[in-house]
């Protein structure tokens, strides 16, 4: 029988990957009403997709914006703001709007995830099927089906891949100094423009994995040291790269601190290596009652390997010490400051906690690692697949990609709203006012209709991520914004109103009937437009 040629089985490698986010992330939903995503992340990133192109076609500092938490602003650069991201798909949002061009962005990562992968285990293994494997540990992981329809700037890993494939490439001497240092600058200021989160926790898992090298390998010290050197010919290039990232980090205000708990509570489990939680759509449900202990939320429970994998895992990595190694202390890593066990902090330290303090560092969630642990486990396991092609490795393959198998990813109807349509809201309350939209918190939708608006208003509290410093000290507002009960929150909204400057709040019909009767008691002017109601601030 005729083998098909080779680019024939690349494509359906490819296609293969697609039918995959098609069942998976699309699952037949209408991309015109309907947003991919569950929570308040998604609706930030739409945000960001929106502010880009305005800020830039308005000649306004992209990375500082007074358009959100008026009057004292953002400094964007402290949060998720995908630089890199929303200025790629600027093209897709102009034609199709913001929030259209983040689900085919939603959909697009993990196809690009995939393929980016794919590419590097099949530089690896020059095998079809073995390749296609590690693609699928890549894109299809615990850690990237957590993080799915969920942020753009965790999802979108691609860049990890590629530069995987080009240390080997350059490890191997396939690749000359010159244009792997060029290579290495590029990717990595993408990645950074990408994730400044991942970027940094990239650099810890290569110091890691060149030390270690340098440890275990001593008969390729001679090509870890022209790496060394290659690593010292980037930093400058990089530097000169990622400056505009830098610059309103150490010139600006650094808005955004996440408590100091986080990183103990985004941990991993090491329960969860066996135990799959919601992201799983075989044993996650049956799992629930176990898995719902684990430290943090369902998106950063990401740990799920499965039995399959582990007996893979196993099985090839006993007898090849680097590479144990290297998986080993990754999960590690993963484990958090301190121990968690069946959802109970145990106090035990862990060796994260040594570094958790560092710049960059101090608000990084140990979790995350996850994603460099299948960054290791893809090429192991096309390699695994790639030394025998035989059946029984094959129906292994295919267990394992069973067990992995995600459970549908979330989806939402689109919060589209009649009265922030483009011109809408300015046509009754006049331009550059400040608003402030109830109910504040993490399921707010202020942000997204600030966006659907063109930026027609300021927002004197939005959701794009953990509020920042400013908000954190206002205990009341802080409980309120968590989902907390708050006494008398009719007269805290108030002085938190009078405090910003605002000029409006709206009440969506989200608005419990207790705070809305309090905001009218207060003798502000009052309208209903939309099925929302719109109080005037009077001001002292």
């Amino acid at each position: 029988m005729k083998v098909p040629a080779l680019w024939t089985r690349h494509a359906a490698a490819a296609a293969a990957y697609a039918l995959i986010v098609a069942l998976v992330v699309w699952h037949g939903v209408d991309l015109r009403r309907t947003l991919l995503g569950g929570d308040g992340d998604s609706t930030a990133f739409v945000w960001y997709l929106g502010w880009w192109p305005y800020a830039l076609s308005h000649y306004l500092n992209p990375f500082f914006s007074t358009m959100v938490w008026a009057p004292q602003g953002l400094n964007l650069i402290w949060v998720n703001c995908i630089p890199v991201i929303a200025l790629l798909a600027w093209p897709l949002t102009r034609a199709f709007g913001v929030a259209v061009s983040y689900d085919l962005l939603t959909l697009a990562t993990p196809l690009l995830n995939a393929l980016a992968a794919y590419a590097f285990c099949f530089a690896l293994t020059r095998r079809v099927a073995a390749a296609w494997f590690g693609g699928f540990l890549f894109a299809f992981s615990s850690y990237a089906m957590a993080r799915q329809n969920d942020q753009l700037n965790l999802s979108l890993t691609a860049v990890l891949p590629l530069v995987a494939w080009l240390v080997w490439a350059r490890f191997g001497g396939r690749v000359g100094r010159a244009r792997a240092v060029a290579l290495a600058a590029v990717l990595m200021a993408l990645e950074a423009g990408i994730s400044l989160e991942i970027f940094a926790l990239g650099v810890v898992f290569a110091a890691y994995a060149w030390g270690l090298a340098w440890w275990r390998l001593p008969e390729r010290r001679a090509a870890l040291g022209r790496m060394f050197v290659d690593a010292l010919w980037v930093a400058p290039v990089l530097l000169v790269l990622v400056a505009p990232l830098i610059w309103p980090m150490v010139t600006g205000r650094h808005d955004m601190h996440l408590p100091a708990a986080w990183p103990d509570y985004f941990s991993t489990d090491p329960l969860n290596f066996i135990i799959p939680t919601a992201t799983t759509w075989l044993g996650g449900a049956w799992c629930a009652p176990l898995s719902h202990r684990f430290a943090g939320l369902v998106g950063e429970q990401a740990a799920y390997l499965g039995v399959p994998l582990v007996v893979v895992l196993w099985g090839y990595l006993r007898r090849r010490g680097y590479l144990a190694w290297l998986l080993g202390g990754v999960l590690v890593a993963s484990l958090g400051p301190h121990l968690w066990l069946g959802g109970v902090e145990t106090g035990l330290p862990m060796p994260w906690a040594m570094f958790h303090a560092l710049p960059l560092l101090d608000n990084a969630l140990p979790a995350r690692f996850m994603l460099f642990a299948a960054l290791v486990i893809a090429p192991v396991g096309a390699l695994w697949l790639a030394e025998s092609g035989g059946w029984r490795r094959l129906l292994g393959a295919g267990l394992v990609v069973l067990t992995l198998w995600p459970a549908p990813r979330p989806a939402v109807p689109r919060p589209d709203a009649p009265l922030f349509a483009p011109g809408r809201l300015v046509s009754l309350i006049g331009a550059d006012q400040s608003v402030l939209v109830l109910p504040v918190g993490f399921h707010s939708s202020a942000t997204y209709w600030q966006a659907q608006s063109g930026f027609g208003f300021r927002l004197t509290s939005a959701y794009l991520g953990f509020p920042p410093v400013e908000l954190q000290r206002d205990r009341p507002m802080i409980d309120a914004y968590l989902g907390l009960a708050v006494p008398d929150l009719a007269r805290q909204i108030e002085a938190y109103a009078k405090s910003t400057g605002t000029d409006y709040i709206i009440a969506t019909p989200q608005t419990p009937p207790s705070l809305l009767a309090g905001l009218g008691a207060a003798g502000w002017g009052a309208r209903t437009v939309d099925g929302m109601v719109l109080f005037k601030v009077s001001q002292p």
